[in-house]
């Protein structure tokens, strides 16, 4: 497909690795748009609820590249990208497109760009932000590094799925902006739950505060969408583990690693990352949810 003009939503054939939270709702929507669907995922289950929305599951992830022509990829590690790769080596050709949609490093996405060079593939770093309800509703804003050329020839798959899409430079580039992004929100999200802490402490029932805060200079998305990140403390795939707090901090974290090689300075991220765990347990409490089981790994 790469030397050809940007094909329609009927002859270009998808496929998408990496069934899970986010991934599962955008292959739901590219599904619904009308292009042939290739999927896989280790859990029968999420392939299952694809193919009964008119995809195909075949046994693994070299089927899908072989059954597509541009493969997304959402999965949930950088460990877990290079896997990805080293079974989509013996299926991709310069036909194909790669976008990875993972929150992941920018190096990883130079590194995995890299290990598959010499197949001919393209790929683009495509991260994506909007959280659940623009994932359902086909809005979210996509981040994307690499080629331009490439990027218009997939925009008809986008559109699928986004509302905004934003090329911001070289491959590495999405994933670094999606870094950025997640810094703020996060951080948005912790010092919300900071300052509600102190208007407890002052007799403020919390629904005031976001009341007041709705239309005044202290409100951000978090505020905005006041109980989505609740939510993920209840019922995201993580929900009731210790990965769930490493996750809502990941990207934090992973900022402060990838600053490290220009020797850019992070002091007020590094310090919500060290707090992240025990505003979250704090706000589980809050909402009556069960905390984790004690374990080894806890206080590591």
């Amino acid at each position: 497909m790469n030397d050809l003009e940007p094909p329609t939503a009927r002859s270009l054939r998808a496929g998408f690795i990496g069934l899970g939270d986010m991934g599962g709702r955008i292959a739901g929507r590219i599904a619904d748009a009308g292009f042939p669907l290739t999927v896989h995922d280790p859990r029968a289950a999420a392939v299952h609820d694809l193919v009964k929305a008119g995809a195909v599951g075949p046994g693994g992830a070299a089927e899908v590249a072989r059954a597509s022509d541009v493969i997304g990829i959402c999965v949930a590690t950088d460990t877990q990208l290079h896997s990805v790769g080293c079974e989509l080596l013996p299926a991709l050709d310069p036909t194909k497109t790669v976008l990875v949609h993972s929150s992941v490093a920018p190096r990883t996405i130079v590194d995995f760009a890299a290990a598959l060079v010499a197949t001919g593939a393209v790929v683009l770093d495509a991260p994506v932000s909007g959280s659940r309800p623009a994932a359902d509703a086909g809005t979210l804003t996509v981040m994307v590094g690499g080629s331009v050329s490439a990027l218009d020839r997939v925009r008809p798959l986008l559109a699928a799925y986004s509302r905004h899409v934003f090329h911001v430079g070289a491959l590495g580039a999405g994933a670094a902006m999606k870094l950025t992004n997640n810094v703020m929100m996060h951080m948005n999200h912790l010092i919300a739950l900071e300052a509600l802490r102190f208007a407890r402490s002052q007799g403020i029932r919390e629904q005031a505060v976001l009341e007041v805060v709705g239309v005044s200079t202290g409100r951000s998305w978090v505020t905005e969408t006041w109980g989505l990140l609740d939510d993920m403390l209840r019922d995201h795939p993580q929900a009731g583990t210790e990965d769930l707090y490493a996750m809502m901090s990941k990207d934090m974290w992973q900022s402060i690693v990838t600053a490290r090689e220009s020797l850019t300075a992070m002091p007020l991220t590094a310090l919500g990352v060290e707090v992240s765990r025990s505003f979250f347990r704090e706000r589980e409490a809050e909402l009556g949810i069960d905390e984790v089981a004690d374990s080894d790994v806890r206080d590591t």
